[in-house]
C-alpha cells in the first residue's frame, strides 16, 4: 500500500531539518556576510552570495544524533589581478577576515572553501566563486587552479526533476539520504552523486505509458529506485556520474568502485523491499514492512520491527564496516 500519510508524517517529523534550524542557519550566514562585506581587506571584493547544494535544493535533512549537518554557500567576489599567481588568496583572505571578527578557532582552510565550525551542531562552508575574464570560477587550493562550476544549472536541472515528478523528487532523495545518513546504507556515497543518479532517473515520457507513475512520494521513491536499479545492473563497474550543469565535469573523483559496488548492492535490495511494501495489500503488514526499512518514525510505531526485514535490518551497521556520513 502507498502510504501516502505515514509518508507525510515521516518527512515532517523524522526527515526534515526543523525550519527553526533553518531560520538560524540563515541568520548565522547573515552575519558571516556582514563580517565579510566590512572587513578592510576584502570587503571590496565580496560582491554577494548564494545558498548551494543541499541547502539551496532544499534537501537537508536531520543529522543522526551526535553528528552534524552542512550548509554550502557561494560567496561571489570580485576577481584580484594581485593574486592571479596565488589564487588560494580567496579562500585564505576570507579566513582572515574571520579571524579578524572573533572566530578564531572557528574557521579552518579546506581545499575549496572555508569552513566556519558551530558546536556540535553544522558547519557552514564558505565557497569564493569569483567574477574571472572566463566567468565565475571555484578555486582549487590544491591545485592552485580554477574549477568550473554552474551552481544555477544545477538548480534547474532539479527544478526540472521535481516538475517531471510533481514535486515529489527531492522528498524521495531526503528519503534515501535518511536511509544512507540513519540506517547506514550505502555509507561512502555522497549526496551529489545519489541526487545526480537519482535524478537521471526521472523520465518526462514515463507518465505517458505508465499514468500515475509519478503520482506521489511512495509511487514515485519505487519507481525512481527502479529505473535506478535497472541502470546499475547493467553497470558493474563504476560508470562516469556527469555534472548535469557541467558536462566536461564528473564527480566520480568522490567516490570509488569499492563504494559504487556497495552502493549497487544496497539500491538492488532496496528496490525489491520498496516495490514489497508498496504492493502489500494488507495495510497493517505493508506499514510493517516500510517500517522495517525507515525504522519507527514511520507509521507512529513504538517499537521496532526491522528484524522481520527479508532484506534488511534497520539501524545494523553496514556490513563493510563503513560508518558516518561521506556525502
Amino acid at each position: 500500500m502507498e502510504q501516502v500519510k505515514h509518508f507525510d508524517t515521516l518527512l515532517r517529523d523524522t526527515v526534515n531539518l526543523p525550519q527553526w534550524r533553518l531560520d538560524q542557519l540563515d541568520d548565522r550566514v547573515e552575519t558571516i556576510f556582514g563580517v565579510l562585506r566590512s572587513d578592510a581587506e576584502v570587503g571590496a571584493l565580496v560582491t554577494g552570495k548564494t545558498k548551494q547544494g543541499s541547502w539551496a535544493h532544499r534537501m537537508i535533512i536531520k543529522p543522526p544524533k551526535a553528528q552534524e549537518y552542512d550548509a554550502d554557500v557561494l560567496i561571489h567576489m570580485t576577481a584580484n589581478p594581485d593574486w592571479e599567481s596565488d589564487k588560494g588568496r580567496y579562500i585564505s583572505s576570507l579566513k582572515r577576515a574571520l579571524e579578524r571578527s572573533g572566530y578564531q578557532g572557528k574557521v579552518t582552510m579546506k581545499t575549496r572553501c572555508v569552513r566556519v565550525q558551530y558546536a556540535n551542531e553544522c558547519h557552514v562552508d564558505l565557497v569564493p566563486y569569483v567574477d574571472t575574464p572566463w566567468g565565475q570560477r571555484i578555486v582549487n587550493r590544491q591545485t592552485g587552479e580554477w574549477e568550473d562550476s554552474d551552481p544555477a544549472g544545477y538548480t534547474a536541472w532539479m527544478k526540472k526533476r521535481d516538475e517531471i515528478t510533481h514535486s515529489n523528487f527531492r522528498r524521495s532523495v531526503r528519503l534515501l539520504k535518511y536511509l544512507r545518513d540513519h540506517k547506514n546504507s550505502f555509507t561512502g556515497t555522497p549526496s551529489i552523486i545519489l541526487t545526480t543518479l537519482l535524478g537521471n532517473q526521472a523520465d518526462s515520457l514515463k507518465e505517458f505509458v505508465q499514468p500515475g507513475a509519478y503520482k506521489n512520494v511512495p509511487v514515485t521513491l519505487v519507481a525512481l529506485m527502479e529505473s535506478l536499479d535497472d541502470w546499475l545492473q547493467a553497470r558493474p563497474l563504476m560508470p562516469d556520474v556527469v555534472d548535469p550543469s557541467s558536462p566536461q565535469t564528473t564527480f566520480n573523483h568522490r567516490w570509488s568502485q569499492n563504494s559504487y559496488s556497495f552502493f549497487r548492492a544496497r539500491i538492488h535490495a532496496h528496490a525489491a523491499q520498496m516495490r514489497d511494501s508498496l504492493d502489500e495489500p494488507d495495510a497493517e503488514e505493508s506499514t510493517r514492512k516500510w517500517r522495517a526499512l525507515f525504522g519507527d518514525g514511520f507509521g507512529f510505531a513504538t517499537t521496532t520491527t526491522a528484524s522481520a526485514s527479508p532484506f534488511v535490518v534497520a539501524g545494523a551497521a553496514p556490513s563493510n564496516g563503513r560508518v558516518g556520513r561521506a556525502g
